[in-house]
């Protein structure tokens, strides 16, 4: 037979179970803190993002304030915290009709625009400004952020061609706690004013490493046709010829400061 339980046997049994509840605790505490931390941190940076959008919107009101409303320049500033801003490699944008390029050669020659789009970049996600537009890649897939904004119709045609670039003729990058965007207009043409209908065969073409972003926004339009040409090149033809075609350019000097 089993004889009474000693004091000291009810002073080991207490000893152990509150090791085990202690042991429990902080281990339901780690996993708690664990989770939470991930959580914060993922909320954090959703945050950041957020505020990069926004920031990247001001910026694209501002390149429309020199570009459509003739201001002579305009600055931006954006908090990068640990991402980097930076005048990314050309984009290459050409408008062209194919059919009166024979009889007007600058038509294709003075229609090619190499644009710097500008990147914000914080390891994970990319914001790109480019002619107007916000394009947002990230691993989870590309966005239009906001669209390019060009006007097609049968009886007037726009096609605005916002051309940023390097305002050292350099290869600008920023990674600093804040940066300050400065743009000044460096030239505005008219390169195309026909109001007789002469151009049939009007084609956009834009090259860029986004291609498949610039596909997926310009082939929204249902007054386009659009398709993958190339490698990093998209192709879209207008679908009906236009009575009047304008195309505009307003080159924008970019100059970045930490």
């Amino acid at each position: 037979m089993t004889g009474p339980r000693t004091r000291d046997d009810r002073a080991v049994s207490d000893v152990i179970g509150f090791v085990l509840v202690f042991a429990m605790i902080v281990s339901v505490v780690g996993i708690v803190s664990l989770s939470g931390l991930a959580s914060l941190e993922s909320a954090r940076d959703a945050q950041q993002t957020d505020n990069a959008v926004r920031a990247m919107e001001v910026l694209s009101d501002n390149m429309g304030d020199i570009a459509e409303r003739g201001a002579p320049s305009r600055a931006t500033e954006i908090s990068l915290e640990d991402a980097s801003l930076s005048l990314a490699n050309e984009t290459i944008v050409t408008v062209r009709d194919p059919n009166e390029s024979a009889g007007d050669p600058s038509f294709l020659v003075n229609r090619t625009h190499k644009i710097r789009p500008i990147v914000y970049d914080d390891g994970d996600t990319e914001l790109v400004y480019a002619m107007g537009a916000i394009f947002r890649d990230d691993p989870r897939g590309g966005t239009v952020v906001q669209p390019w904004s060009p006007v097609f119709d049968e009886e007037r045609t726009l096609i605005p061609i916002v051309t940023t670039i390097s305002a050292t003729d350099t290869v600008q990058q920023i990674q600093s706690s804040t940066v300050l965007v400065r743009a000044n207009t460096n030239s505005r043409l008219v390169p195309v004013a026909d109001d007789t209908g002469k151009y049939d065969d009007v084609w956009i073409n834009v090259t860029s490493p986004r291609d498949d972003l610039w596909l997926s926004m310009l082939g929204r339009d249902p007054a386009l046709t659009c398709f993958r040409s190339g490698s990093e090149r998209v192709s879209c033809q207008l679908d009906e010829t236009p009575e009047q075609l304008y195309v505009t350019e307003v080159r924008i000097a970019v100059d970045l400061k930490a």
